[in-house]
């Protein structure tokens, strides 16, 4: 696989632009780079597609495929025309749009982290995809660990992430009384059950169909209301209740552990949208991910990391993370949690809040134990979710498709 050539292009900042250009290059891969502006809209921009063309065109032969963080439909077309081969790798799930004509391009090789969404594209006749789990460069991280170390003081349990805007709660109070408790009671029994995604199933066609025609007919509504009038789609609606359920789950979670041990928030979030939840944490803005992000996961006891509640199955690019700088992971079980990873070996693995309430209260008068983890999950990642190994994946499948 070496001599290889790749044309690494980027749309966006993403978590993986030094890390995945770097272990192409340790397998002995040319690596050329391309940075274009971030598109309103992923799926069309006829100015971004032509000024990728023009970039592009007469340097066909020069490489093996293209490369994008996340699938981007508006440059399988370009690429296609031209006849180069597109690979993109998603650390986003859902995807920011539904299926698209695009996705079937014959030189698309689309590889997603989330089997489960894998499935659903699947289902929609969608072939050109394919399930790859995400990985993380531990060596980058243990070098800011070495330089930053004690720049953070150790803490009982931290978080950092985002607890979502969700239009829900201000879209579903326009609602029928009836209409509003059912959609309320799917939302709770999707909020306590863990390892299996409801909401795509029982949000049908019909109960779409009554939502739109409740908001239509309302006249004084919520400006989430109005934007979602006459427009709520599968998509949307399960997202904004997932991210609803996910913001709920990361305040009850750090609620309770605050409540027996230091725990330390680092978010986007305004301190006023979560201090009332969250008055016994300690609350702060965000951090670098390269720089600052490695010594909070290192320095913690356990990193709590509430899963967003639409990845189906697959594990988040942030749990591995934490694992590479020596932490200790405390997640929802899922499919592929299970699959790949080892409850209280190299992960913290819950099923309901009361159980994962039990685990911190265990585990963090336990040392001994959790420190025996955060070496289990050094090693773990170290020699099964390198991005040397995927990258090597990703072309056994285009040899072979």
């Amino acid at each position: 696989m070496k001599d290889m050539r790749i044309l690494f292009i980027r749309f966006f900042e993403s978590y993986y632009d030094k890390t995945v250009p770097a272990a192409m290059k340790r397998l002995g891969w040319e690596v050329g780079e391309e940075t274009f502006y971030t598109p309103a809209d992923q799926t069309r921009d006829d100015r971004l597609a032509q000024m990728v063309r023009d970039r592009l065109k007469g340097r066909e032969s020069s490489w093996d495929f293209c490369f994008t963080v996340n699938f981007w439909p508006l440059l399988a077309p370009v690429l296609d025309d031209l006849g180069i081969r597109y690979v993109s790798w998603s650390y986003d799930a859902p995807l920011a749009f539904v299926g698209t004509p695009e996705m079937e391009r014959k030189n698309n090789y689309i590889f997603l982290f989330d089997r489960g969404q894998v499935r659903n594209y699947q289902k929609q006749g969608v072939t050109r995809v394919w399930h790859l789990p995400l990985a993380t460069d531990p060596d980058i991280f243990s070098r800011e660990i070495e330089k930053h170390g004690s720049d953070y003081k150790k803490c009982g349990v931290s978080f950092i992430g985002s607890f979502y805007y969700s239009p829900y709660p201000s879209v579903v109070k326009e609602l029928s009384e009836h209409l509003r408790g059912y959609l309320d009671g799917l939302l709770e029994a999707q909020r306590n059950l863990y390892g299996y995604y409801l909401l795509p199933e029982l949000l049908t066609d019909n109960l779409l169909e009554k939502i739109n025609a409740d908001l239509m007919k309302k006249k004084d509504k919520s400006e989430d209301a109005a934007v979602f009038a006459g427009h709520v789609t599968k998509e949307n609606f399960i997202y904004a209740m997932a991210t609803r359920i996910t913001c709920m789950d990361r305040l009850t979670l750090l609620a309770l552990a605050s409540g027996i041990t230091d725990t330390v928030v680092y978010t986007s979030n305004k301190p006023e949208e979560i201090a009332t939840a969250l008055h016994r944490a300690q609350i702060n803005g965000k951090v670098d991910y390269s720089t600052q992000m490695p010594v909070i996961f290192h320095n913690s006891s356990i990193n709590l990391c509430p899963t967003l509640r639409c990845i189906e199955t697959g594990i988040p690019l942030r749990a591995l993370d934490i694992m590479a700088c020596h932490g200790v992971v405390m997640m929802p079980v899922s499919e592929e949690t299970m699959e790949y990873l080892e409850n209280g070996v190299d992960s913290l693995l819950y099923s309901s809040d009361e159980e994962a309430f039990e685990m911190m209260k265990f585990y963090l008068s336990h040392d001994d134990a959790l420190e025996q983890i955060r070496e289990n999950a050094f090693k773990k990642v170290r020699s099964d979710f390198t991005i040397e190994e995927r990258l090597q994946t990703m072309v056994k499948t285009l040899n072979e498709n």
